[in-house]
């Protein structure tokens, strides 16, 4: 048994490669807190930075650059990391140049277990803990849907958290051992749990909406992706009856843009935003990439969801998933995306009927059982005993 005379401390690894690592990360970090509070001690790190092994640490300023140019740079990184030949390959070529670099991360960061939340670095994260930290429970936190890439599912694991059923047959296919597959759903922050708690009504009035009128939320990830500039000018070009608010998160050119042509004053133009429980809980239909997190937050909001772009490889197979379950529209070109979004607001019958398919795909106690498993995991100083619990989810 580990002493229970420190609080159990949980190492954190994931990239702000798009926001959804790191969001994902703070769902189940923000779970922990609320169910054991001083008995845990989080410690996030973005593994590309701290470790500062370059080309990897420049990463994230390069991920905006990567999606664009057709994406043919992503469509490179993708194909790289989802064969698995290849990724072990990649992976023993770099270990002498990544080893030290990773292990002077870890010493900075005391920790009893270690979770990814990211699939690059899984690789070499499974040859850490081989050869350092054998009796370390490692674990990830998979965040594709469909076409997850290989690299997510780097053997060695103790444990692998999957959104949904298609993500585990990828993991099997790949040949790992279904007693550590559990789909848990993707973890989703504490605050949409409390949003939707909440009147619509209500909200709009704090967000300083019309009560009465609906609300289309444009979001395109953290850094505004997926050309949402001719699909937002679209929309408004057929002036519809409903506010409109743009979620432009860090895309400057994107706020820019539209006010050039002067849009703002047709709709709420937002930046980056902290408070997206609060804007989902007021909206009537989402308009969004295909992004997992953003995908996952509309089910748990029961929102209706106007899917207009996916990121090359992982995000591909998601919108044709979604709108085969009945709860989004995949709707590729701008013209598509309107037609979609005048059709949902003059069908309140079909806004309805996407809404509870929505609904149906949420999983709720997602970052909950994940802390919850994470807890009872670090209660083992070897943590194969841990696959011998039958109260593992």
């Amino acid at each position: 048994m580990l002493s229970m005379s420190h609080p159990r401390r949980f190492l954190f690894l994931y990239s702000r490669t798009g926001g959804g690592h790191l969001a994902t990360a703070r769902a189940v970090a923000d779970a922990l807190d609320a169910r054991y509070g001083d008995d845990v001690v989080v410690d996030m790190a973005d593994i590309f930075v701290e470790s500062g092994v370059w080309p990897f640490v420049r990463f994230p300023e390069w991920y905006p650059t990567m999606l664009g140019l057709r994406a043919w740079p992503w469509r490179l990184v993708y194909h790289l990391t989802d064969h698995r030949s290849l990724v072990t390959g990649l992976s023993r070529l770099l270990w002498p140049y990544v080893r030290n670099p990773v292990r002077r991360l870890m010493t900075a960061h005391p920790h009893d277990a270690i979770v990814s939340f990211h699939p690059i670095p899984n690789d070499i994260l499974s040859r850490y803990r081989a050869r350092h930290a054998p009796n370390t429970p490692l674990v990830v936190v998979v965040q594709d849907f469909v076409n997850a890439p290989a690299a997510w599912f780097a053997p060695g694991f103790d444990a692998y958290f999957l959104p949904w059923d298609e993500t585990k047959v990828r993991a099997r296919a790949l040949g790992l051992p279904a007693d550590r597959l559990h789909v848990t759903g993707l973890p989703v922050r504490r605050a949409f749990l409390a949003a939707r708690q909440k009147s619509k009504l209500q909200v709009r009035f704090e967000l300083g909406l019309k009560a009465s009128s609906p609300v289309v939320l444009f979001v395109g990830g953290g850094d505004g992706a997926g050309e949402m500039f001719s699909f937002v000018q679209a929309l408004l070009a057929r002036e519809p009856a409903a506010q409109i608010v743009v979620i432009a998160g860090r895309n400057r050119t994107l706020q820019a843009r539209l006010q050039a042509v002067g849009a703002t004053s047709r709709l709420h133009l937002l930046g980056f935003r902290e408070d997206m429980p609060l804007w989902m809980r007021a909206a009537d239909i989402l308009v969004t990439k295909a992004g997992p997190n953003s995908l996952a937050e509309a089910f748990m909001m029961g929102l209706p969801t106007v899917i207009y772009h996916a990121i090359p490889g992982q995000e591909a197979g998601s919108p044709g998933l979604v709108a085969a379950r009945g709860a989004g529209v995949w709707a590729p070109k701008p013209a598509w995306a309107a037609d979609a979004v005048l059709r949902l607001l003059q069908d309140e019958v079909e806004r309805t009927r996407m809404a509870a398919a929505a609904r149906s795909l949420a999983h709720p106690r997602a970052a909950v059982d994940i802390a919850e498993s994470l807890w009872r995991m670090t209660a083992y100083s070897n943590p194969a005993i841990f696959h011998t619990r039958p109260s593992f989810p």
